[in-house]
């Protein structure tokens, strides 16, 4: 059929070829014979425009053809490009190549495997043939016969290996045909070797051994940050008191003090610390680091360190880093070639058994990462797992659940991913609040198990869709434990998963105070203590973590931490004038709006205040709905006496309003502020510290277009306020 086909489109394109160039007879009809030249006329004027004929190789299915040209306006065919060798089609076209048969013998069919009739098959074109000269063509139905049941197929089950000891993954064995399958049909061969499972302690990277019998307890440690003040690459980075407190020979009363008290009161089996141990700006000789190691080395207890975003600012580098981690013989450590800098696993295991493994990633985003520490290629500044990070742990999990599917999994990591602050929303946490006061300990819906703190908003979260929390969570993670936020020490079960920022570790850069009340503030309240320590995870026999808790170092901080936020039999403090209601309370008389933040505290024997602290320069807010039909605003300030600090362009302190043509102009100024100032020579706006002083504001020029009235604090000034009045 394809040979006649060619033919009759050979002998129409000879036939248009001669039309096209004027070959005709004498008689004027068109010749079509065999393509020779007939007649006495030809043009020989015609300018051919060739087109080139690629070559093509035959096979079994297809004729192939010779590289060539054709003139696309006469359709004659030529051997070269300037037209002198004129060929017909049949001379650059090539036959068909004959078939490839190979003979197959029949095969008898058996369980689990297809057997097949006697047949040839080319592999050129993979058809079926039934004869040699491969003439007639089989189907695929008519060469094969599906296999038969498997006769004796037996169900194994699954058998875990122990310790070094591998074990047997569930599968079916077929004693006729002597195969595996991983199907109850028998469908899915596979060979022996993959119905071995590994040997549980060969997949993590760290086993720590917990004698049979004893409960493991693991101790979470978190943003020691050792700064040592010789070592300030900046001057007057940290200021005159800052040298002293942090100075090198301090290490011991400001860090090693509360991690020996925590350790030994604690007795750890494992102890894993969430990042930033070093301020690595402050280490650029590496020496924070090796007294740190010293130090932990010392206890002789299995540490699995992970770093922040802080520890490679060192110039030492993250690998001179590391290096000191892996060379210490009780640190578990391991540096991957993966983004970031020592992602390994740590797994706690009793008599054989693996009950939890805790994964230690890098979460990086050290944005001010030394040079040398950028060096080794996969430090990041950015924040977050890599996608080498992400494959890694998914796959050694995927094979540990095969091996031991009742191993509990734990994450550590330094920088709180997002999923965090969905979690914390149960008991008010706002993200979009800087500062924040919730202590779960004090409140009447907190869940059996949730405990902590929460002072700050979560800083730089990342994963904000979660897809990364929802992967972690697909391979069964139970708890995710990390640092970063050194005021919040909240451990709070969400979606069946437990959220758990460390407690502090030490009194380098920021820290909480608990004062004798149960308050709890990263200000130095009135007869408060630092709240340093560690937070505990007890474990079961099954690697469940049972009632964790947060241990506090110091006699003080242990029975502060243990009183109510109220007691029934003593009235509640109340301060005189109007009542503060808490961040973006706008129904309050008075609110603020988390940069500066008021509580309710005995200022003396007599005298109840509220303490105002600006954690940066922010607001105090008067609701503008009680100031109509109002002539007169009157307030008594205290203002302590290292609260000097000034707003841009105007005093200690100053009360905004808006907008700024309704400002009652008390200093003669009508631009939205009535300015207080220790430097006034106004006695009515004149601030005095350490002493309180009452004022008077006469805002009888306000109206209903008032939207703002507050006061406005700069950054780092705290004064105690009372008799705030409206009449």
């Amino acid at each position: 059929m394809k040979k006649k086909l060619w033919l009759v489109l050979a002998l129409s394109v000879c036939s248009l070829a001669l039309i096209a160039c004027g070959v005709s007879n004498e008689a004027g009809t068109t010749d079509t014979g065999s393509g020779s030249s007939v007649g006495s006329v030809v043009d020989s004027e015609h300018e051919h425009k060739m087109s080139k004929i690629k070559a093509v190789e035959p096979t079994c299915q297809r004729y192939g053809q010779k590289e060539g040209f054709v003139c696309t306006t006469c359709q004659k065919y030529f051997l070269d490009e300037a037209g002198e060798n004129e060929v017909m089609l049949d001379d650059i076209r090539l036959a068909k190549l004959p078939h490839e048969g190979t003979h197959y013998e029949a095969t008898a069919t058996s369980c689990g495997v297809a057997g097949n009739i006697e047949y040839y098959g080319c592999s050129m074109c993979n058809q079926y043939f039934e004869d040699e000269a491969c003439t007639v063509v089989l189907t695929k139905a008519d060469v094969f016969i599906p296999a038969t049941a498997h006769l004796q197929l037996t169900h194994k089950e699954a058998v875990y290996g122990t310790g070094w000891n591998t074990g047997v993954a569930e599968h079916w064995y077929c004693e006729v045909c002597e195969g595996y399958y991983a199907d109850a049909d028998g469908e899915n061969r596979i060979s022996q070797s993959e119905t071995v499972l590994a040997a549980p302690y060969s997949i993590p990277d760290f086993i720590v051994e917990v004698p049979a019998g004893k409960d493991p307890v693991v101790l979470q440690l978190s943003d020691t940050q050792i700064i040592d003040a010789a070592q300030e690459r900046y001057p007057d980075r940290l200021g005159s008191s800052s040298d002293a407190f942090w100075a090198t020979d301090q290490v011991e009363e400001r860090c090693y003090d509360y991690l020996t008290e925590t350790i030994n009161a604690t007795k750890p089996d494992l102890i894993i610390i969430t990042g930033d141990i070093v301020y690595g700006e402050f280490d650029d000789n590496g020496t924070a680091l090796e007294s740190f190691v010293a130090f932990m080395e010392g206890f002789k207890i299995p540490w699995a360190p992970i770093f922040g975003n802080h520890d490679n600012e060192s110039k030492k580098g993250a690998d001179w880093q590391c290096d000191q981690f892996e060379n210490a013989q009780y640190c578990k450590f391991l540096q991957r070639e993966l983004t970031g800098n020592g992602n390994y696993s740590v797994a706690i295991a009793q008599d054989g058994v693996i009950t939890r493994v805790f994964y230690m990633l890098d979460s990086n985003a050290c944005s001010a990462a030394s040079a040398e520490s950028l060096a080794n290629g996969h430090t990041t500044t950015v924040v977050g797992f890599g996608n080498d990070q992400i494959e890694w742990y998914t796959e050694q999990i995927t094979e540990l659940k095969a091996a031991s599917p009742n191993t509990k999994i734990s994450f550590a990591y330094h920088v709180q991913s997002s999923i965090f602050a969905k979690a914390y929303e149960k008991y008010g946490f706002n993200q979009n609040e800087k500062y924040q006061t919730i202590n779960i300990d004090w409140l009447e819906n907190k869940a059996e198990g949730d405990f902590g703190y929460i002072g700050r908003q979560l800083k730089g979260p990342w994963d904000g869709n979660y897809a990364v929390f929802n992967g972690m969570k697909a391979l069964g993670v139970d708890s995710i434990f990390v640092g970063h936020e050194h005021c919040n020490s909240a451990s709070v079960v969400y979606g069946g998963v437990r959220f758990q920022f460390g407690q502090k570790s030490s009194e380098y850069d920021r820290y909480n105070r608990i004062a004798p009340d149960g308050t709890i503030s990263s200000d130095a309240l009135a007869n408060s203590v630092s709240m340093i320590g560690g937070t505990v995870i007890p474990l079961d026999a099954n690697g469940e973590i049972v009632n964790p808790y947060i241990y506090l170092c110091g006699e003080k901080a242990k029975e502060y931490s243990q009183k109510p936020q109220s007691n029934p039999s003593e009235p509640a403090l109340v301060v005189n004038g109007l009542q503060y209601g808490g961040i973006n309370a706008t129904g309050a008389q008075m609110y603020a709006d988390g940069m500066v933040v008021a509580e309710a505290v005995k200022f003396d024997e007599t005298t109840n205040a509220y303490q105002v602290t600006a954690h940066e320069q922010g607001k105090l807010y008067v609701n503008v709905g009680l100031l109509k039909g109002k002539t007169t605003f009157t307030f008594t300030v205290y203002l302590t006496k290292d609260s000097t600090a000034k707003l841009g362009g105007y005093g200690e302190f100053a009360i905004r309003v808006k907008p700024n043509a309704s400002e009652p102009s008390l200093d003669g100024k009508a631009n939205g502020y009535i300015d207080f100032n220790s430097s006034a020579t106004n006695s009515a706006l004149k601030l005095e510290f350490g002493k309180w002083q009452t004022f008077t504001v006469d805002i009888t020029g306000l109206d209903a277009t008032c939207t703002e009235f507050a006061f406005n604090i700069a950054k780092g000034n705290v004064m105690y306020l009372r008799d705030v009045t409206l009449s």
